[in-house]
């Protein structure tokens, strides 16, 4: 290496100062050229690394949340429909055929959105013509309901069932395990990517500065002129340009770190646990509903709070939402599911106290949902379907609400606010390179040119 720069320096040293100078005009230019070119590549990779996370692949993962919140919430509904004599719970005909509606909405929306191809088509195919069959067989339960045929009511109602849980929710899972790795993929390749970027932007910056500077000090010595006024110009703007864009460099980093790791996460986590709310929902009133399977559903409720939050042995949700309201808390690995994993994922201003709302909040579900069995076990149904259906604080659907509507979305709420503000301002970043790039370094280039000119023309 030393003998090539030795090298180096003696074929430089055989040229006069005409040459050099010329040298150094055409080092600026290639240098100005490798800036141009490293700076758009890197830029419009980190523009499209923002548009795949928040235009294309997040806003699907959500979708692929609400198919699955709406399709849960549509089978709770009418578990609760049927718990009831024909006609006497318009509440959950009428909860039933919202989600109905959202879920067609959503389903549309879905299939306008498809960036995978087959592997989210697919699941999508699957939604259109299951939804079908299920509906099919809801009818056919409430016709059977309304004439008052219990046993053939139960049979339709199992057939709809089974779609549910074995086609339409699994369905909804692959839709948003298909944009979920996508995203992951498109983030890390992103992580490596944008490093790699950022490191050929700064050093053909540090490279074009230092050939102005090394213009700046040859001019200096060889011709006994302090200071080039062009050059200095063309190096103040070099300077400027390179910590310009580093500084937009990292802030779009740093808001799609914000926009991916800290709201995402809890994004996908909250809207998973609003789904399971219903999945568990949706069992609290087939344990009612079918007596025959009346322990699957019990052990179903149980495996899905599970999934939603597990507690350590021994805490109740009272304590465990006690502990969870500490500045700086972190689970354990004794606590375990969504809302713990949402306990670690603590970023923004009132996420704490909202995350431990969901915890009071499902605590006093769950708590209402014992009473609810222990009234079925001792033989009092009508009691149990009564706290099961009632909308009065200290009944089921009120404490589900509770969860539901006001702790788990206002935390939603708090992490979306933050993920579209970082996307946006992510966008912001990297807005407008492709005009001030060539601008910025063509007026370097005129300006290097300009500066050595004069001297040129003295050695003409």
């Amino acid at each position: 290496m030393s003998k090539i720069i030795s090298a180096s320096n003696k074929a430089i040293k055989k040229l006069n100062t005409p040459q050099q100078l010329q040298g150094g005009l055409y080092l600026t230019w290639a240098a100005s050229l490798l800036v141009l070119v490293s700076t758009i590549s890197g830029i419009q990779g980190q523009r499209h690394s923002i548009n795949t996370i928040g235009k294309d692949a997040t806003p699907s993962i959500t979708t692929a949340q609400r198919l699955k919140d709406a399709a849960a919430g549509m089978d709770a509904y009418i578990a609760k429909e049927l718990l009831l004599p024909s006609g006497q719970n318009q509440d959950a005909v009428k909860g039933y055929e919202e989600r109905y509606e959202k879920l067609t909405q959503r389903l549309v929306a879905a299939a306008e959105n498809i960036t995978y191809g087959d592997k989210e088509r697919k699941p999508i195919e699957t939604l259109q013509l299951e939804l079908g069959n299920y509906i099919a067989k809801i009818q056919q339960a409430r016709d059977f309901h309304e004439r008052g045929d219990t046993n053939n009511m139960l049979v339709a109602y199992r057939s709809a069932a089974e779609i549910m849980d074995e086609k339409l929710l699994p369905a909804t899972d692959a839709l948003d395990k298909v944009n979920v790795d996508a995203l992951n993929v498109t983030y890390n390749k992103e992580k490596f990517d944008s490093g790699k970027s950022l490191f050929f932007i700064v050093i053909s910056g540090v490279a074009l500065i230092s050939v102005l500077v090394g213009l700046q000090i040859f001019l200096s010595q060889r011709t006994r002129r302090t200071f080039n006024p062009m050059l200095l110009a063309a190096s103040a703007i070099a300077i400027a340009f390179l910590n310009y864009t580093t500084g937009a460099f990292l802030s779009a980093s740093q808001n799609l770190r914000i926009a991916t790791e800290d709201a995402f996460t809890s994004i996908h986590a909250l809207r998973q646990a609003r789904a399971l709310g219903y999945i568990a929902n949706a069992a609290q009133s087939r344990y009612l509903l079918d007596s025959a399977f009346a322990l699957n559903y019990e052990q179903a409720f149980f495996n899905t709070i599970a999934k939603i939050a597990q507690l350590p042995n021994g805490q109740t949700f009272e304590t465990v939402a006690a502990s969870a309201s500490a500045p700086g808390y972190k689970p354990n690995n004794n606590f375990t599911g969504l809302l713990a994993d949402q306990l670690k994922n603590i970023t923004f201003a009132g996420e704490r106290e909202a995350t431990v709302k969901n915890l009071s909040t499902l605590g006093a579900y769950v708590a209402i949902d014992k009473q609810i069995r222990q009234l079925e076990r001792s033989g009092k149904h009508t009691e149990a379907i009564a706290l099961c259906l009632g909308s009065q604080p200290g009944q089921s659907n009120w404490a589900f609400d509770e969860f539901r509507l006001k702790a788990n979305q206002k935390t939603f709420d708090i992490n979306q606010a933050a993920f579209d503000k970082a996307i946006k301002q992510g966008f912001k970043d990297v807005d407008g390179f492709e005009f001030t790039t060539p601008v910025a370094l063509s007026a370097i280039a005129l300006l290097t040119l300009f500066g050595l000119l004069p001297r040129l023309k003295e050695y003409a």
